[in-house]
């Protein structure tokens, strides 16, 4: 039941930094602790969907069923997790009507004038999640990302804060744009269906459109406004504060959601980055020459293996498994090899 506590302050992030990197080991070596931490994440997750709920009183709820589970054998809803894509993504569907009676008949006053929270929510590397905001939009996470918003969300704004990579179906709402905060660059749009790559530990912002108008804003530039359209492509450079704007195949960028991997002309560099969050490994580089290649070939149903024999045998490059642990990330060396 300890071990229970623990990860429940963890979903709902009421722990202490020092003890969160402990509670995640135990869930990734601990098969039971994987099964409550997906449980108690898919709870956490839908109840914080709900508009009629600031996040406060969320937290409170979902916190006193939690302790109400344990006193009793089974738990009274029926929290379906279904895993797509092949590669463990993660998607949160279903929760049964008891909880959502017992959410709806909680409510608290007191607290009414606290100050906001915000809700997170993660795709490890490995998985991809799919979620849906309290105002209908539908949001895809890639690998390695998190999504967070505030609880006045779809009440007073619509501001969602970005690292990583999200495909997202925006419901349209005139007198209440949604804005989605990468570093300092923002997108503003009232409904359209477009993709954005904004990972902290990338040199550019990727935004993909699809359908719809959105326009690129800076935070503290009034100068800076950029409208982008369908089938257009822009790249932020965050050192550099500026933009260029492109036409592009949208699928391209836009298939990972369905389980694709494609690489047209992706430099090495990227391609490792882009392997390491979607199978949860560590790539290490052993030469630099490595990073000389260009690579290009498309994945749908391929595993790790295929692919990094595709490399193998399409670049200069030859790779070396270090390590085969279900428990444990697996560690992979690129050398370089010339013909």
């Amino acid at each position: 039941m300890e071990n229970t506590n623990k990860i429940a302050n963890l979903v709902t992030g009421n722990i202490h930094p020092e003890n969160k990197k402990k509670v995640l080991t135990e869930i990734h070596s601990n098969e039971e602790s994987r099964k409550t931490f997906h449980k108690l994440k898919a709870a956490w997750v839908v109840f914080s969907f709900t508009k009629k709920k600031q996040d406060y009183e969320i937290e409170k709820s979902y916190l006193a069923l939690h302790k109400k589970i344990q006193r009793h054998k089974y738990l009274p809803f029926d929290s379906k997790i279904s895993y797509n894509l092949k590669y463990a993504a993660i998607l949160f569907i279903v929760i049964g009507l008891p909880v959502l009676w017992y959410l709806m008949n909680q409510t608290s006053s007191a607290e009414a004038n606290k100050k906001l929270k915000y809700v997170s929510v993660v795709a490890d590397n490995g998985q991809m999640s799919k979620i849906i905001l309290p105002d209908s939009s539908l949001v895809l996470l890639n690998s390695g990302t998190t999504l967070s918003y505030n609880s006045s969300y779809a009440i007073t704004n619509r501001d969602l804060i970005l690292k990583g990579q999200a495909y997202l179906q925006v419901k349209k709402d005139s007198k209440n744009p949604l804005t989605v905060t990468c570093n300092d660059l923002k997108v503003k749009v009232l409904g359209t269906e477009f993709d954005i790559s904004a990972y902290p530990e990338d040199d550019k912002i990727q935004v993909v459109l699809e359908t719809g108008c959105i326009q690129l804003l800076r935070t503290a530039d009034d100068s800076f406004k950029y409208k982008l359209k369908p089938g257009e492509m822009a790249q932020y450079d965050v050192k550099l504060k500026d933009v260029v704007i492109e036409k592009v195949n949208t699928a391209d960028y836009t298939t990972w959601k369905e389980g694709s991997l494609i690489f047209n002309d992706v430099p090495m560099a990227d391609v490792t980055k882009r392997l390491e969050r979607r199978f949860n490994i560590e790539i290490v580089v052993k030469d630099k020459e490595v990073y000389q290649s260009v690579f290009n070939a498309n994945f749908k149903n391929e595993d790790l293996t295929e692919i990094l024999e595709y490399i193998q045998y399409t670049c200069p490059i030859k790779y070396t498994v270090l390590k085969e642990n279900n428990k444990t990330k697996r560690k992979i060396e690129f050398y370089y090899q010339p013909d």
